[in-house]
């Protein structure tokens, strides 16, 4: 099983094993820097060094970081909104991945035509916490990019994104927690945990009429694939 997206530095403490991939995301310089650190004490970790949009952080220390080992991704990184300065930052983070080669993972709240336009057609991108509708998930899966479902899938009010997540191709499917935020039901308000990524393949696995081992299997190739890990 793999959480795709989660956020180790802010849990107090955590267990991973069991796991085989767990991507740890920073989402500014201190996180960034902590994930690194927390990916070279598990082998199963791996760490995604970011900028989101709401931190004012120096962007030139996220290039340093880049070159530590075991960082395999760009990220948290997208939009809140069409502030310039956002807009800018983005922008910054496409031109990192570019340069090295890395995917990019994106954050994104009701930006889609934003996130598309600076995006472009770079495909090595995962959508974290997928909650678009039909129409821009068909665009970004068009570009080859990844499509990741957390715990929000199983939230009552995302009846919309359900029948999203059954129309995802296999080989652009990806699974989070987001921990330790937006745990799953029946967990919700409580602390997320990385197994609880268990939770959203067994419903991914109901709604898509396969098994919980066949989403694991699709999803460990697909983030071994996208992170190339």
């Amino acid at each position: 099983m793999t959480d795709a997206h989660c956020h180790l530095q802010d849990l107090e403490s955590f267990d991973v094993s069991g796991l085989k991939f767990v991507i740890c995301a920073g989402f500014d310089i201190k996180s960034s820097k902590k994930a690194i650190q927390i990916a070279q004490m598990f082998p199963n970790v791996y760490a995604a060094v970011g900028i989101h949009p709401e931190s004012n952080d120096n962007f030139l220390e996220i290039e340093k970081l880049v070159k530590f080992p075991k960082v395999v991704a760009i990220g948290e990184c997208g939009l809140d909104s069409d502030d310039p300065r956002e807009l800018d930052l983005l922008k910054l983070h496409v031109d990192l991945a570019k340069e090295h080669d890395l995917p990019l993972v994106i954050h994104n709240r009701n930006q889609d035509k934003n996130i598309l336009n600076i995006l472009g057609d770079y495909s090595k991108v995962m959508m974290h916490c997928f909650t678009g509708n039909e129409e821009f998930m068909k665009e970004c899966v068009s570009r080859g990019w990844y499509i990741s479902f957390g715990g929000i899938l199983t939230f009552k009010r995302s009846e919309y994104l359900r029948e999203i997540a059954k129309l995802v191709p296999e080989n652009l499917l990806l699974i989070e927690t987001d921990s330790p935020y937006l745990a799953p039901e029946p967990h919700r308000g409580s602390q997320n945990r990385p197994k609880n990524v268990k939770i959203v393949a067994e419903l991914l696995a109901k709604l898509r009429g396969t098994s919980i081992n066949q989403i694991e299997e699709i999803t460990d190739n697909n983030c071994k694939r996208l992170f190339i890990i």
